[in-house]
């Protein structure tokens, strides 16, 4: 696909192959899913995963599942929280651990072709913050699917947002929550480590199913990102 169909008409295409029904919520997916049209190059016999990947590569985005169907939502730092957990009336913390890894990468650099005067486009993205704490941490990408330097920018800045999006912050021990979905928003108190109203989002959720106690136990445990 060579600059025809859009992120989101790529992903959705791709999908559609495997017999799936790619949707968006509104207000969730980022303007550049709907208007970027990136060259893609997908070779026969690629998985599936393999091949949403590179088209999500271009975007802010990332996929979530509800049942068989896969959503597209981009990761804001300003999205409110689904769940409370710790305190009273809230979901209840059974263990919490806690920490602040820092980003694979702190700074990345987009480098595309060159404009017809020659003059290479570039853009860039530094959270100095994190430069400061741990150093330089340089990630170069090289991606003709741009034609100027503030869509490079715009890769820069989406890029940048996903190591931060990832980079575990904890975990806790809960009992299930029933509601509770991959890359939601969640506020934690935990007095016993010194933790109030401090937000996260999910990065991982496993169910604990223990059938060797008695009664049986449920128990979940949730995985923390930076929101």
């Amino acid at each position: 696909m060579d600059g025809e169909a859009t992120a989101w008409e790529i992903v959705e295409r791709l999908f559609a192959l495997a017999g799936f029904r790619a949707s968006t919520k509104s207000g969730e997916y980022s303007s550049e899913l709907g208007t970027l049209k990136p060259p893609i190059l997908i070779h026969p016999g690629q998985d599936l995963r393999g091949a949403v990947l590179a088209a999500l590569s271009k975007v802010p985005d990332f996929v979530y599942w509800e049942g068989s169907t896969p959503y597209l939502k981009e990761l804001t730092t300003s999205e409110a929280s689904d769940y409370s957990y710790g305190g009273s009336g809230n979901h209840v913390i059974i263990a919490g651990r806690y920490g602040c890894r820092s980003p694979a990468y702190n700074h990345i650099e987009v480098f595309a072709g060159v404009t017809s005067l020659a003059v290479p486009m570039f853009g860039d993205e530094v959270d100095y913050g994190e430069v400061d704490l741990v150093g330089h941490r340089l990630q170069k990408v090289f991606d003709y699917a741009y034609d100027t330097a503030s869509e490079c920018d715009a890769r820069a800045v989406g890029q940048l947002r996903k190591h931060e999006a990832t980079a575990k912050r904890g975990d806790l021990s809960t009992l299930p929550n029933v509601g509770l979905q991959l890359f939601d928003v969640v506020t934690v108190t935990d007095s016993r480590a010194g933790i109030s109203g401090e937000v996260y989002r999910v990065k991982g959720i496993e169910e604990d199913y223990d059938f060797t106690k008695h009664p049986v136990v449920f128990g979940q445990r949730v995985t923390l990102a930076a929101r």
